[in-house]
């Protein structure tokens, strides 16, 4: 029997890509995943997902990737998608797009209702597997889970590691980290925009725009 696994990173970032990862094994050589050390991917250092990532692929039957990026995330957004719609059409295209199909999914929900988040799923794919299992922090319940967990924040890792290369210090890309705030304002008071790497609709960047704005603003009103 063929157990897949899916899981995101990069929900929350307002910087980047978001990367879903799907890995599939034989149920017999589940334990393997076990034995490498596989973990919820927050837990593991970035060295230690490296090694571990290249082991998954060693042993998995096989594995995708699915980057959205935050122009593609921008634009469904326009079109009236939430992200968990985002996610939903997302985490379903790449088990439609993956050989050979699997049995027996395990998601990590996205859903403040776990169970809708699985049958939602279930409902855009092509072929209708023996069992859908959509569990909140299902990465750190689910091995298979926590395998595809892993390959998704190791590719979203490199990505984020080409954008520093060509955009310079973007911290880490989430709201909380002080040198993505520092770089979005810096950009946003230069070029009046923000550059296609940005989730322009995210909190943190709507409100630099008003304060940018705001101090627009002021400035005029000193002029008089």
């Amino acid at each position: 029997m063929l157990i897949a696994g899916l899981d995101e990173a990069g929900r929350g970032p307002v910087i980047g890509s978001l990367v879903i990862g799907c890995v599939i094994f034989n149920e017999k050589d589940l334990h393997i995943l076990d034995e490498i050390g596989v973990d919820d991917s927050k837990k593991i250092s970035a060295k230690k997902r490296e090694i571990l990532a290249k082991k998954i692929k060693t042993h998995a039957v096989s594995y995708d990737l699915l980057e959205i990026t935050a122009k593609d995330i921008n634009s469904l957004h326009k079109k009236g998608l939430t992200l968990n719609e985002i996610e939903e059409i997302s985490f379903a295209k790449l088990i439609n797009g993956i050989k050979p199909q699997p049995d027996i999914i395990y998601l990590d929900a996205a859903d403040v209702i776990e169970e809708r988040f699985g049958k939602t799923i279930g409902g855009l794919l092509r072929f209708k597997p023996k069992k859908i299992i959509s569990k909140h922090r299902g990465d750190a319940i689910f091995k298979i889970v926590g395998a595809a967990s892993i390959l998704a924040k190791t590719e979203r890792d490199h990505i984020i590691e080409e954008y520093k290369k060509k955009y310079g210090n973007i911290g880490s890309g989430y709201p909380s980290d002080p040198y993505t705030k520092k770089y979005l304002k810096s950009y946003y008071n230069s070029h009046q925009k923000f550059p296609p790497i940005v989730r322009t609709w995210w909190k943190t960047a709507e409100n630099i725009v008003k304060e940018y704005d705001l101090q627009k603003k002021q400035k005029k009103l000193t002029d008089f």
